[in-house]
């Protein structure tokens, strides 16, 4: 028998961390419906998709880019975190195989919320605070 365990956490952060943090999740909130978008028109216009790679160039040109300079108060990892999601994401609504496939949809503000680091990050740095995962 396979015993199963999960651990729910809640961060006690100052108010200036949860600023920061809520600014990391609405980056990648903004970037995953910006990216889905062109993904869709390109659908629409019978084109290939744009894929992580692709993706991950325009997302370094739109944060030295004026409109969307903002993206660069984010860490690169959480953005790139989130293009390799929605490249899953379209992958699997792609694939033969999955048997609940669909397409990804736009995130709205307060649903899901969330940014990743990568596993193996030493240490993230938070408005001048520095946590150390385990």
């Amino acid at each position: 028998m396979i015993v199963r365990k999960a651990y729910k956490f809640r961060l006690n952060t100052t108010p200036e961390i949860a600023s920061k943090m809520a600014q990391f999740a609405g980056n990648c909130r903004f970037l995953w419906n910006k990216a889905l978008a062109v993904n869709l028109y390109k659908l629409e216009k019978k084109q290939p998709l744009s894929r992580y790679q692709e993706l991950d160039f325009f997302s370094k040109l739109w944060k030295k880019s004026d409109d969307y300079g903002f993206l660069a108060i984010s860490p690169a990892q959480t953005i790139q975190q989130c293009l390799r999601r929605l490249d899953k994401a379209f992958g699997d609504a792609f694939d033969k195989n999955q048997p609940l496939k669909r397409m990804p949809t736009f995130k709205k503000k307060g649903e899901h919320d969330r940014f990743s680091f990568p596993k193996d990050l030493k240490s993230i740095t938070l408005g001048g605070v520095c946590f150390y995962p385990n």
